[in-house]
């Protein structure tokens, strides 16, 4: 169980990284960059809220929420560090985010955000096929759509609240992201049926 906690904890940081980078550079560029967070969390075998929702059995579904619960908390770590690297890029990058969150309506939020969990799963399925183009196209993809990534999210959340931009709409902006990523990482087992091989 500590070291279930601890690589869930990592798989935070990680997806933080990956998210401070995009902050920073933005663009094409950044969605790009964005991509080492992932890379890592699967090179690693870190534990990922968006990484495993599709691959473990539904029964487990609370195994997620400790994971998800962990996940945030290395988002707050790699905020926490974000602030002492921060620069004019990363607060308007970060406000343009937010925004876009605090705009969308619910539903909005939970439709796009289900794209984010099929690319997800998508990509984590073909690494463990040892096809790797998916990882690195994968996040770009999602970021350069605008699809909600609810632990990205969790890290862009992170870096409001530490930087006194913490509005209490980002509560049901995030829980909407977790479910319609929950939804879309299911997608692709759900629909593929018997060719969808997986192993939790």
């Amino acid at each position: 169980m500590r070291n279930f906690i601890s690589m869930s904890v990592f798989a935070g940081i990680l997806i933080g990284t990956g998210g401070l980078v995009y902050l920073r550079v933005g663009g094409l560029p950044g969605a790009v960059l964005f991509a080492f967070g992932l890379l890592c969390v699967v090179m690693c075998g870190a534990q990922l809220y968006t990484g495993k929702s599709g691959f473990l059995p539904f029964r487990e579904f609370p195994k997620l929420i400790l994971m998800l619960t962990a996940n945030a908390i290395g988002c707050l770590i790699a905020a926490y560090i974000a602030q002492y690297v921060a620069s004019d890029a990363v607060s308007s990058n970060l406000a343009t985010i937010l925004s876009s969150r605090q705009s969308a309506s619910w539903h909005s939020l939970a439709v796009t955000s289900s794209g984010t969990g099929m690319i997800m799963t998508l990509a984590v399925y073909g690494a463990r096929k040892q096809h790797y183009l998916p990882l690195l196209f994968g996040v770009p993809v999602f970021i350069l759509c605008g699809l909600p990534h609810c632990v990205a999210d969790a890290f862009y959340y992170s870096l409001a609240a530490i930087t006194g931009k913490w509005e209490w709409w980002i509560l049901g902006a995030w829980f909407w992201s977790i479910v319609g990523n929950y939804i879309g990482c299911n997608l692709p087992r759900i629909l593929m049926g018997e060719k969808f091989e997986f192993k939790a």
